[in-house]
């Protein structure tokens, strides 16, 4: 049953057009991200691993070393399984620098562009034996199932397919910290059709070939000599190096590095992938004997390699062969896409870049540039692949073609290993070690399957064979002469300054091992000046707003520790574009250190957060250091006083919550930078204070905000513990406004205590002096004739008159409150008239005030309440009525304070309305909180309303401020006052009770002169 090339074309079209359609479905976002980012999707991305030589490969390494196959999934499961010790390292260093491939990785542990031109060579060289083993998978097959003798046309048709999916879904981002969804979609599709195709020839070989599984008991026990030879080849066969090389080809192989780490959604798809990937090479596997038995019994007239063609075949199911033939086309596509990508990027970050640099003319996009290059790249790796193909043209198995490319990329193992965990492995060591073992590896391998020996003598044919028989020993050797060269040589030789700092940041256990150095730039616009000449204005601005971004900073960064971390984070971010190697040199060269300055302040708020997220792996006495760090840090960060610490550079070292509170600024805004660059006037202030000899600065006044304030502070010096240099210093600052302006009024409250005192005893003083003017003046007037006299003795009178109604009104204001008991009766006071009383207390200071009172008291209304007390409340509503109304310039000269009654049966409301400035609604509730005042220092007490609320509460009344009372001006506030009403039963028993408690209170009364002149008497 054969198939023609015309069909077989159409097939490979469309599966290919399918695999592309689900790539630019997810590019274009059509598929979920909950989807895409799913780990299940990344676990099936790496069933790439699944190439043509595990498809059709591993019947032929069953069939010659029986379950010796196994090592190909068992060896990489491995790998897998230790995924936190083996693989968790290395994606940890690829994410942090930003390292798309091993070769990125050598060039940045061993800080030496040899390193990863050496790595890119050899994977170079080993892959094309395994690119051209995915095209020769193709070609084979459709030899085998077409009628067409030779089928390089559609082998064309192939490179050309998978060469528009590299381009077009590989080369969208060329920066390593980009993924591309669309590829690993795709891949994990592919892997979904090889594991459907395995389990379909599982399926049909047990039921359609064995006719059940007693079926397969039976033929497994009439043929017990078969099982005997696949289990003789174990005892001495290559299953140990096959178990090592497959074990090193998760990390070694480009194909699967780029896919493990590259793509990598984060740690927990590695985790996942941990059992996941097992788990499906454990499924993937399971059909393989299925088939190798179904081949043995049908007597399939191919090779091994191709019994999964052949059983649709004898079985005369022709859909079976074309599902068949579609898992060994997606098994090539995939790994042959994928290893041309990652070479292309490995060949373009060492072979090109590192001797060919990109142009940086104002006009070109080394971005659109780096792309153009990258195409071309992938587009000459598959034509290299398809030529060396067509050089061997099938003159070798499967299973010798795949051998060789991994035995090969073993010589990359003890170099990965030495990155991880030796840290005194240098650049000389692994080049030597590894230009040893793949010269031993060329030559008993690579070179005899090249070459055809025969032509040059008999020897060199049993040579040949005998090298091609023992390869799984001359590997191990080549493996350990590499091995052993690395050691001896580190050992022997000093590693660089940049080597050690390198080794360091790939260690498992990452200590931070940077040097504490300061870069030329002084800001974030230096640096893109600085890179503007090897990468052209352009990219150097997208470089650093990137890195910026990245890092949180502002445009204007200028802090030392943040200028270092701004040139860690543009060399990680041009490792991703154009290599490690290129990244280094470009940023060694253009943004150095300032070798002046050999200290750079450390940068608590990152180290604090480094931390943070690597102390759930501390224990033992590391884990209770750490606990006992975070102890004081938060003692420090918590505590109630503001407190900051400066280094003997004058750099910001801490910076607590309580001093964000304070000053408004942030820890992230000042630590690490100069505490004279902060915002004024806490530059000025903390400044001064760190330079003066005086340890404590008690009740320092600073104006802010037009506002005195007034702060105590206190300082101490102390030993930087990472410099261990003198001349650091930690600052407390207490904010003592409040205290301040409290004793301010408290003096003032007592000094206006004590001139009413005296302004009571000069009031009774001045009494006995009026009165005898007074007597004087009424005698005067009774016994002169002439009237001139008798009208100046008049008015004489009128003015003692008027004196004796102040002091009247004096010396009861001032026995305000005084020998009261809390059980005083309270008497019914007259509104209007307290009011008034109040008014002309007011205005005997204010003789000189355009401000007018308007009294609408009614005169019926009455209160029942204390009338010295309520007189206060009047009196401090009149005062704040007036103060408001004089700040308002625009309205003073004819502004108007108006007092008006209302009642109800049982209530009578007073309203105090003035148009002044308002009060504002935020400060509306604490206006009757003690001591609250916005008026300046010797101004105002804030005791004012405090008392009045007081008092109201006192007399079971209420209080409530309505401001602004013109809503279009915004200007005027309203008090407005509820007292219960008076109702009295006789106007003899009110005043009755009215007397009694005035002589109760024993308060000084002066009878009016006109009573006296009414009744006839004279003095």
């Amino acid at each position: 049953m054969n198939f023609d090339l015309q069909d077989l074309l159409l097939v490979s079209i469309s599966y290919l057009l399918v695999l592309f359609l689900c790539a630019w479905a997810t590019e274009k976002g059509w598929v979920p991200q909950r989807v895409v980012r799913h780990p299940a999707v990344y676990v099936l991305s790496l069933g790439v691993y699944a190439s043509s030589w595990a498809y059709f490969g591993s019947l032929g390494i069953a069939s010659e070393h029986g379950y010796v196959f196994l090592a190909y999934y068992f060896g990489i499961s491995g790998a897998f399984l230790l995924a936190p010790v083996l693989l968790s390292p290395i994606l940890r260093i690829t994410r942090t620098y930003q390292l798309s491939s091993l070769a990125d990785v050598f060039a940045f542990r061993f800080r030496s562009s040899l390193a990863g031109t050496l790595a890119t060579v050899l994977m170079l060289t080993v892959s094309m034996p395994l690119l051209s083993l995915q095209i020769q998978a193709v070609s084979d097959s459709i030899h085998l199932i077409s009628n067409e003798y030779s089928p390089k046309t559609l082998a064309i048709v192939f490179c050309l397919m998978v060469t528009l999916f590299a381009i077009l879904f590989g080369t969208r981002h060329i920066s390593a910290r980009d993924q591309h969804q669309g590829l690993v979609v795709a891949m994990a599709v592919e892997s979904v059709v090889k594991l459907l195709v395995m389990m379909t020839l599982g399926g049909v070989i047990i039921f359609k070939v064995f006719n059940g599984f007693e079926g397969v008991d039976t033929w497994l026990a009439e043929n017990s000599e078969t099982l005997a030879g696949m289990q003789t080849p174990v005892e001495d066969g290559p299953w140990r190096t096959m178990l090592l090389m497959f074990f090193a080809s998760a990390i070694v192989m480009p194909h699967m590095f780029h896919m493990v780490f590259a793509e990598n959604r984060g740690k927990q798809s590695l985790n996942v992938a941990s059992w996941g990937m097992p788990l499906f090479l454990l499924v993937l596997s399971l059909p393989t004997l299925l088939i190798l038995w179904a081949g043995i019994k049908l007597d399939s007239p191919v090779t091994a390699d191709y019994f999964t063609l052949m059983i649709g075949h004898s079985l005369g199911m022709p859909w079976l062969t074309i599902v068949s033939y579609v898992g060994g086309l997606a098994a090539a596509s995939g790994l042959t896409i994928v290893t041309t990508l990652a070479l292309s990027s490995m060949i373009l970050n060492h072979l090109v870049l590192p001797y060919y640099p990109a142009p940086v003319q104002m006009e070109v996009n080394i971005y659109r540039w780096l792309s153009w290059v990258k195409r071309l790249l992938i587009a000459t790796l598959i034509l290299a692949s398809y030529g060396f193909y067509r050089l061997w043209e099938s003159q070798h198995a499967l299973y010798n073609l795949g051998v060789i490319a991994y035995v090969g990329a073993l010589q990359l193992l003890p170099g990965a290993l030495c990155v991880l965990y030796w840290p005194k492995a240098n650049r000389k060591g692994f080049i030597s070690g590894l230009i040893a073992g793949t010269s031993i590896w060329l030559v008993t391998m690579m070179l005899p399957q090249m070459i055809d020996v025969g032509r040059y003598g008999q020897w060199f044919t049993e040579m040949s064979s005998y090298l091609y028989q023992q390869w799984h020993l001359f590997g191990m050797i080549s493996l350990a002469v590499n091995a052993t060269l690395i050691y001896a040589i580190s050992s022997l030789t000093k590693m660089s300054s940049e080597e050690r700092a390198a080794a360091s940041a790939c260690q498992v256990e990452n200590p931070d091992g940077r040097e504490h150095k300061i870069p030329v730039a002084k800001s974030a616009y230096d640096f893109h000046e600085m890179l503007s000449k090897p990468l052209g204005s352009l990219v150097a601005r997208q470089e650093v707003s990137r890195a910026l971004k990245d890092l949180g900073l502002k445009e204007d960064e200028s802090r030392a520790h943040a200028l270092v971390r701004l040139r860690e984070m543009i060399e990680k971010n041009l490792s991703g574009l154009m290599g490690p190697t290129v990244a280094h040199e470009i940023v060694e060269n253009f943004l150095p250190w300032d070798k002046d300055k050999g200290y750079v302040p450390q940068d608590i708020h990152f180290m604090e957060s480094r931390l943070e997220a690597y102390h759930t792996q501390l224990s033992g006495l590391a884990g209770e250091l750490d606990s006992l760090r975070r102890y004081h840090r938060d003692t420090l960060n918590n505590l109630p006083m503001a407190l900051c610490s400066v280094d003997g550079n004058g750099d910001v070292m801490l910076w607590n919550h309580a001093m964000k509170d304070l000053t408004g600024i942030t820890a992230e805004d000042v630590l690490g930078g100069p505490l004279l660059q902060i915002q004024s006037p806490w530059n000025k202030i903390l400044g001064h204070f760190s330079t003066i000899k005086d340890q404590h600065l008690l009740k320092h006044s600073v104006e802010i905000e037009d506002r005195n304030r007034y702060f105590n502070l206190h300082k101490a010096s102390i030993v930087a513990p990472v410099s261990g240099t003198s001349g650091n210093t930690v600052m407390l600052i207490e904010d003592h406004t409040e205290n301040q302006v409290m004793e301010d009024q408290l003096f003032h409250s007592e000094r206006l205590a004590s001139i009413g005192q005296l302004a009571a005893g000069v009031a009774h003083e001045i009494g006995n002096p009026v009165t005898a003017i007074d007597c004087l003046a009424q005698e005067l007037k009774a016994l002169s004739d002439e009237a001139e006299t008798r009208e100046v003795a008049g008015q004489v009178l009128e003015q003692t008159k008027r004196v004796t109604r102040i002091v009247h009104m004096l010396v009861s204001y001032a026995h305000n409150g005084q020998n009261r008991k809390d059980n005083a009766l309270l008497e019914a006071v007259n509104i209007e008239s307290c009011v008034q009383e109040s008014i002309s207390l007011l205005q005997l200071g204010r003789k000189s005030s355009n401000i007018r009172f308007l009294n609408l008291c009614d005169a019926d209304h009455r209160v029942v309440g204390d009338q010295q007390k309520l007189q206060q409340v009047f009196i401090n509503l009149l005062t704040n009525a007036v103060d408001a109304s004089s700040d308002s310039s625009e309205l003073s000269k004819s502004s108007t304070i108006t007092i008006r009654t209302s009642a109800t049966p049982h209530t009578v409301s007073i309203e105090v309305e003035d148009q002044g400035h308002g009060i504002p609604a935020a400060i509306q509730e604490r206006l009757f909180e003690p001591f609250f005042t916005t008026k300046e220092a010797g101004k105002g007490t804030g005791l004012g309303l405090a008392l009045t609320w007081n008092i109201v509460e006192e007399h079971f009344g209420s209080i409530q401020i309505v401001s602004p009372v013109d809503k279009v001006l915004e200007r005027g506030t309203r008090f407005i006052i509820s007292l219960p009403r008076h109702e009295p039963n006789s106007l003899e028993q009110e005043e009755a009770g009215s007397e009694n408690i005035r002589q109760r209170q024993g308060y000084m009364t002066y009878d009016s002169h006109d009573q006296w002149e009414q009744e006839g008497e004279t003095v």
